[in-house]
């Protein structure tokens, strides 16, 4: 009672605000925080989640809203915030100095737009701001610290075009004055002094505000000490991994010019390695002359550890991943990997709903990589392979263990070439032998139409060039910016090959905050391939195919199958499965339970367009996102025959004979929403997507499809019902989507 009555008191001492504020007097200690808003009379500076930061008043989240809402359930209570006048009393001094801080020195808070509700004891906070004119930086001097001289004519004369340029950019006179304001200047002519060799530069500064005018007066007493070099590189913590590993791993030398910028990157290069727990690095106490002594403190991690990760997947299944690994594998810094990955398909209740064949792989790997190939940029790996796995665009064998249907062995060769942080370039060549087991084998190997074991053996030698490139604020979550990934693939170049090819593809991304609530992000998709020599002529449509042109065509779709693109997932075409947007064809499936399968035709060429919008989830905490979303594509087959012919084994026909699909060639648009949340290593996500434009497959489950065309009377294709809840799909996912 006391805290309201000093409310009351200090209400009636205020003619200005007594009539507004007299529902409050009504408030007692039951009265509950319903709500907190705020109006904004002149302009708008700030958000409201920033300002409620701010507050001691809490209100009710959205979670706790709809707590409230279900409290009459059994073991579930409302959950009420309590309102303290006198804390109220205190968030308006908490705002007002808020925006003093901010560059607002005549910013007015009140509330007297509060209101009260008698009949159910609780009060909605309405905070009213007028903040006022903003004090303005009206000119930023810098000078000389001990001879007060303009500091641009202290300089070297190779600096002062820099200087200029640097002043013009960074440091350019406007905006609203803060104290924040005035250390980031501080700070960046500092950092742009420590990355020219003034190792030992000092700045301070001053400001002389004139809150009548708005107007506020920088000054910059600069002492940049000598000119430095490099001149000792001390190395503490290191026990196996030999200094000389590290100091290679630089990018300078005794003798060099300073620069703060490289002493940072040296340490990032250090962690690159995989070698360290902890890479730090210094400028220990000196004395304040031409030389300059940097340090880095180093914990090595375990020499040899063991590493392992179980996932699930919706076409793979629960996932298996287990390595064993060498870190300074006989010195040098290289890495020696070991490495097993068991997807196994099961449980597969996730994936019969999207009528998708599951997908099984087997894989043993042993990986040497090298850091350092005459250049600390340049690294390479060799990795030879071995690999069983259920290739979904074959049909399974029934007579293997697990019905994999598909062998692979070979050697992965890579060059990485890092020429900035997060910015590569890569050259990849992977050579493999193939052995594919869905063959139909026969003795009689010129009956017409049927395949042999020798068509399913053959060699892949693919070059692939890619990059990543682009400018972005983090290139692992980025907020504004964009990034360019070009990739480049040849197939039969040089060495024999079972499939030749050319493809080019880029993938750009950008991202833009339009404001505090909305972030725009948006992604296009280019590619298209090129087959040449053997997989051209077997690939392309003839006016009339025999039986062997058929045969042939088969067995190349069955190697090109990997170098098609796709569509689908829940970071691409949202609303169809993982490569199931497009061009299908019904199939048995002795793995699925009921019986029958979509396998996705793939397409020579795409383009694809995704945009999103994420904005903040009231309520939620600033962890939680919401997005919405519109994706599309086009995918096309070209001038190239990608549909399997009714004699290849496992397809299904329909009543006039010709394989149950849909066309290869389609443009395919889908849209949702969905739910972020971010965690330690990246964004939680779940999307609900939404078919714009369903094939005549997509809407209809391949279990019913099968039943119908397979019967003893068989039905068309039309004659199957749709499902409605087929246009609906739910993804899930880890880490952004693009």
């Amino acid at each position: 009672m006391l805290l309201l009555l000093v409310l009351s008191a200090t209400l009636a001492t205020s003619p200005r605000r007594a009539p507004a504020q007299a529902p409050l007097r009504s408030a007692d200690a039951n009265t509950s925080v319903h709500e907190i808003s705020f109006r904004f009379v002149d302009q708008q500076t700030f958000a409201p989640s920033r300002l409620r930061e701010q507050i001691g008043t809490t209100g009710p989240g959205t979670l706790t809203r709809l707590r409230n809402r279900v409290s009459f359930l059994p073991g579930l209570q409302a959950r009420r915030l309590s309102f303290n006048p006198v804390v109220l009393q205190k968030d308006v001094v908490r705002l007002r100095q808020f925006y003093q801080r901010n560059g607002f020195p005549s910013a007015e808070i009140d509330y007297p737009a509060t209101q009260l509700d008698s009949s159910r004891n609780r009060i909605h906070i309405i905070f009213t701001i007028r903040e006022g004119p903003s004090v303005q930086i009206h000119s930023a001097d810098f000078v000389e610290a001990s001879s007060g001289a303009p500091f641009a004519t202290t300089l070297p004369d190779a600096l002062q075009g820099d200087w200029a340029a640097f002043r013009r950019g960074k440091l350019s006179v406007g905006g609203r004055y803060t104290d924040f304001e005035r250390t980031q200047i501080k700070d960046r002519v500092q950092a742009w002094l420590r990355n020219r060799g003034f190792a030992f530069a000092r700045v301070q500064s001053s400001a002389s505000v004139d809150t009548t005018q708005y107007a506020a007066d920088l000054r910059f007493m600069v002492d940049s000490g000598p000119r430095t070099v490099f001149s000792e590189i001390q190395v503490d913590g290191n026990a196996s991994v030999d200094r000389s590993i590290i100091l290679r791993e630089l990018p300078f030398a005794v003798g060099d010019r300073f620069s703060a910028d490289a002493v940072t990157e040296g340490q990032q290069k250090l962690f690159d390695l995989n070698l360290f727990r902890v890479a730090l690095a210094d400028v220990p106490s000196q004395p304040r002359d031409s030389t300059t002594t940097v340090r880095y403190r180093v914990r090595e991690r375990d020499l040899r550890g063991y590493s392992g990760e179980v996932g699930y997947d919706t076409r793979s299944g629960i996932t298996v991943n287990g390595s064993w690994r060498h870190r300074n594998f006989y010195g040098n810094g290289r890495a020696f990997l070991v490495n097993l990955i068991a997807e196994t398909g099961y449980p597969n209740f996730l994936a019969q709903p999207s009528s998708q064949e599951l997908s099984r792989r087997l894989r043993a790997s042993v990986t040497l990589r090298q850091p350092y190939i005459l250049s600390r940029d340049l690294s390479g790996s060799l990795s030879p392979f071995v690999e069983e796995r259920l290739n979904p665009a074959l049909a399974p064998d029934p007579t293997r263990p697990l019905d994999l249907n598909e062998r692979r062995f070979g050697l992965e060769s890579t060059l990485v070439y890092d020429f900035i942080p997060y910015r590569t370039v890569s050259f990849r060549h992977s050579l493999s032998r193939t052995q594919q087991f869905s063959a139909l084998e026969t003795a009689d190997a010129e009956r017409p139409g049927r395949l042999t074991v020798e068509d399913d053996l053959f060699s892949k030698s693919i070059f692939t060039l890619n990059g990543t490139f682009g400018a972005a604020d983090d290139f692992l979550n980025p907020t504004e910016g964009y990034i360019l990934r070009p990739t480049a693939k040849v197939g039969g170049l040089f060495l024999k090959s079972g499939v030749e090819f050319v493809q080019l593809s880029a993938e750009v991304s950008g991202y833009l905050p339009v404001s505090s609530y909305l972030e725009v992000a948006s992604r296009v998709f280019v590619g298209s391939t090129w087959p040449f020599g053997e997989s051209l002529d077997n690939l392309s449509r003839p006016s009339n195919p025999s039986a062997t042109d058929r045969r042939e065509n088969l067995i190349f779709q069955n190697r090109f199958s990997d170098n098609l693109f796709y569509a689908g997932g829940g970071s691409d075409v949202r609303g169809w499965s993982s490569r199931l947007a497009g061009g299908k064809v019904l199939r048995e499936s002795s793995v699925l339970s009921d019986g029958f399968a979509y396998r996705p035709i793939g397409a020579r060429s795409k383009v694809g367009l995704n945009l999103e919008a994420r904005f903040p989830l009231p309520g939620l905490g600033s962890n939680w996102r919401t997005a919405a979303f519109l994706d599309g594509a086009y995918v096309t087959s070209g001038a190239l025959d990608l549909t399997p012919p009714a004699t290849a084994p496992s397809i299904i026909s329909g009543p006039d004979g010709t394989p149950v699909s849909t066309d290869p060639s389609q443009v395919l648009v889908g849209t949702g929403a969905g739910l972020r949340y971010e965690t330690s290593f990246g964004f939680l996500r779940v999307d609900l997507a939404y078919k714009l434009t369903p094939d005549a497959l997509d809407l209809r489950a391949a279990e019913d499809v099968g039943a119908a065309v397979t019967a003893d009377n068989p039905s068309p294709l039309s004659d199957v019902d749709t499902g409605s809840l087929q246009r609906f799909r739910l993804h899930f996912g880890i880490g952004r989507s693009f």
